[in-house]
């Protein structure tokens, strides 16, 4: 076996040095300060954090409510309702510092910044970013969205799997609101955000993109409202790019077409 020499401290410290120069963006916004940080949330994007001086010597680091909008985007909840994501929450908060401020996570740090203030608040995101695999049922009305995929599997006596995980090619789990198996399983997602979805079928494209590379016998389906969903020329096409079923809620039998 050969030996390879080139792997030294100074080498490796070098190629760390290059990944963080290549991976880190700060960028003016406002009165604050944007950090593309090289962290990634559990699915897959890349933590974004907001730093603002709000005094000489003070400065507030937050998370601009990313972390816990991910939360309400998958129907998750985390107040006092869901009992124990709330409490984990707030144990995790009050172990890093932080105060939530709506949906905003942040803290205050000394300024000048330590950079290793800003590390730690980072890693503490990603800490708080994984309670979503809990998966404790929000304690919210159900969506007009979820009630006519529901009645729609009654009417055909299918009782599909709930919060069910399949694995892409590269991500290794992928979650799905409702999954049929059958000779040709079928996959659904119900989109429950509010207003422009542009970022969310983003990510979406890339997780039905890498579960058709893994599996292309799944049927992919999303369902919408569009009384609560911005669903602009864009979002449209992604949606119809990547899915075989994209469809409003009150077109659902597409969806029984699809179980065939």
């Amino acid at each position: 076996m050969a030996v390879h020499t080139e792997l030294t401290s100074d080498s490796l410290r070098a190629g760390l040095r290059a990944f963080w120069d290549e991976q880190l963006e700060i960028e003016p916004t406002g009165d604050a300060l944007a950090i593309a940080y090289p962290l990634m949330y559990p699915d897959g994007w890349q933590l974004v954090l907001e730093i603002r001086q709000v005094a000489p010597s003070v400065a507030i680091i937050s998370d601009g409510g990313r972390t816990l909008k991910q939360f309400t985007d998958v129907g998750l909840n985390f107040d006092p309702r869901a009992k124990a994501t709330h409490e984990l929450l707030n144990e995790r908060m009050a172990v890093n510092g932080l105060k939530q401020d709506g949906f905003a996570l942040c803290k205050e740090t000394a300024f000048p910044l330590d950079a290793l203030d800003v590390h730690l608040f980072a890693e503490s995101l990603v800490s708080i970013a994984y309670l979503i695999y809990r998966h404790e049922p929000a304690a919210e009305t159900e969506s007009a969205a979820d009630k006519a995929v529901g009645q729609m599997f009654a009417s055909l006596d299918v009782h599909p799997k709930r919060n069910f995980a399949l694995a892409g090619k590269v991500e290794t789990k992928i979650r799905l609101d409702y999954y049929v198996e059958r000779r040709r399983p079928l996959g659904v997602q119900v989109i429950r955000r509010r207003g422009g979805i542009l970022d969310y079928m983003e990510q979406w494209a890339w997780r039905w993109t890498d579960l058709h590379a893994a599996q292309p016998s799944v049927v992919r389906a999303m369902v919408y409202d569009p009384t609560l969903q911005d669903i602009t020329p864009t979002v449209q096409r992604i949606g119809e790019s990547v899915c075989e079923v994209f469809c409003p809620y009150y077109e659902a039998e597409e969806l029984a077409k699809a179980i065939g």
